[in-house]
């Protein structure tokens, strides 16, 4: 079973196989949210079923984006297509009201969580966690690296894909480099300067098994949120 990725897709030019994992890490100012939106928007409108846990907004806002998108999710979270999950109103200290929701980010809770809801998802759909730094700011990186393991790996022998959110220069070396390790497919996503503009660049650092175009390419947004990309051409001299 594979599954095309909106936007990514247009750096991989293939699909994504059932199983595989991708991480991407990205830059704390930068476009990631928006570029998850368009990402899951695409996906569940071609039949993909995807299970959204957010970190980081309330998910009355990630509806509104979704209609600011053109994509109303009411159909598809009747029939849970789409699974929003709220793992940020505890944080607020109030009970979510959310059918899905997390009472912690504590690794304890999240194997559990994760264990009773494994077999309701068919192979291929996608689980996509926006923000995992969330997860290793509340153990020590040595516990979570651990889990994050075993954790994918119940993902991948489900056939589900995993895409998974880093926040870029906030761990040490030693756990970017595991969970790359443990992707396969890794993507950059960074705030940078180019030609006196502040840009969002997308690249593909890795897929393991075949070639990729690494190149480089500004990530735009417009004003309803939809995203596209753009070669990042460098000027002659």
């Amino acid at each position: 079973m594979q599954v095309e990725l909106p936007v990514v897709g247009q750096l991989l030019h293939r699909p994504v196989k059932a199983g595989q994992v991708l991480v991407f890490i990205f830059d704390a100012d930068s476009q990631w949210l928006t570029l998850i939106l368009n990402m899951v928007a695409g996906m569940i409108r071609k039949g993909t079923e995807v299970l959204y846990i957010s970190t980081s907004r309330q998910l009355s806002d990630i509806r509104d984006n979704f209609r600011r998108l053109g994509l109303d999710t009411a159909s598809f979270e009747t029939d849970e297509r789409l699974v929003l999950s709220d793992a940020f109103t505890f944080k607020t200290g109030r009970q979510s009201t959310e059918k899905y929701h997390f009472p912690s980010l504590n690794i304890a809770d999240i194997s559990l969580i994760s264990s009773k809801s494994l077999d309701q998802w068919a192979p291929g759909s996608v689980r996509l966690f926006d923000n995992v730094s969330e997860v290793v700011e509340v153990s020590d990186e040595k516990s979570f690296l651990k889990f994050y393991r075993t954790w994918i790996s119940r993902f991948v022998t489900k056939g589900r894909i995993v895409i998974d959110g880093f926040v870029r220069g906030i761990h040490s070396d030693a756990l970017y480099t595991s969970v790359m390790t443990s992707a396969d497919g890794v993507f950059e996503l960074r705030t940078e300067e180019i030609e006196g503009q502040m840009e969002n660049t997308l690249r593909t650092r890795a897929f393991k098994g075949a070639p990729v175009d690494t190149s480089k390419y500004i990530l735009r947004v417009a004003e309803d949120l939809s995203v596209s990309l753009e070669a990042a051409m460098k000027k002659t001299p």
